[in-house]
């Protein structure tokens, strides 16, 4: 018995010897397979950690871009009598220019947000930047290309709160216009849509609603949706500006 059992046990190493030459002998068969499967891997592998590193590369650069935009937003203008070696100098340390007008600032805060839409793409920050954009359109006295470009971007949005404020944003543009019938339309939209999801937004629409009615000459109607803000919403924040709209319009 002990010899038969000690015959077993000298079998194993030979079977564990037989396995690695059988899976070598699958390799040597293989090789060019095996070759293959092994350089995909490696591909792979590095095309998906370059993929994720230039992802993280981009959002760092995008992120620097953008933060641009608003600093060169609120740059410091250039007085009256400014020394051009100090000015150069402090520029060269904020790393943006200085400006000696309001408009130039702003009228460079758009050019900044085109260049950065045009490097980094028209979603994700550059919702944003285009967001900041209209709004300093109105400002440059473009209110017509701003309500274009909220219009646009009320179309895409996804987020019911940000979208209420680009409906609000053409609304207001057009006003700033003078096209009071496309402002209306705009903030009767914002209204309904706002009613919708609950009371959010509803009185500012509703207030601005009011404004243009009275712009029009239609100081009944005016006054008619600012009560109507009073029953809908009785909780206002802007109960303060109700009243007083609705102490002049009563006088009338």
């Amino acid at each position: 018995m002990a010899k038969k059992a000690l015959e077993k046990e000298l079998k194993k190493p030979d079977e564990f010897v037989s396995f690695w030459t059988r899976f070598g002998a699958q390799l040597a068969a293989h090789r060019k397979k095996v070759i293959t499967m092994l350089v995909v891997a490696a591909v792979g592998l590095a095309i998906g950690w370059g993929t994720t590193y230039y992802r993280y590369a981009q959002a760092a650069k995008a992120t620097v871009a953008f933060a641009r935009i608003d600093r060169i937003a609120m740059a410091e203008l250039l007085p009256e009598k400014a020394d051009p070696k100090e000015a150069a100098a402090q520029s060269e340390a904020e790393q943006v220019p200085r400006f000696k007008t309001e408009k130039e600032r702003i009228e460079a805060a758009i050019k900044e947000a085109d260049d950065f839409v045009a490097a980094f793409g028209a979603e994700g920050l550059g919702r944003r930047a285009l967001l900041g954009k209209a709004g300093r359109l109105v400002l440059v006295g473009k209110p017509d290309e701003a309500a274009t470009l909220y219009e646009t971007l009320a179309a895409g949005e996804i987020d019911p709160g940000v979208r209420a404020v680009e409906q609000e944003g053409a609304a207001a543009a057009y006003e700033a216009a003078g096209k009071l019938d496309d402002a209306l339309r705009g903030y009767v939209a914002l209204a309904e849509s706002s009613q919708r999801g609950g009371t959010f937004y509803l009185d500012r629409a509703l207030l601005a609603k009011a404004r243009v009615l009275e712009k029009q000459g239609k100081a009944k109607d005016a006054e008619q949706v600012l009560r109507e803000i009073l029953t809908k919403v009785p909780k206002t924040m802007l109960r303060q500006q109700i009243d007083d709209r609705l102490a002049v319009l009563t006088e009338k």
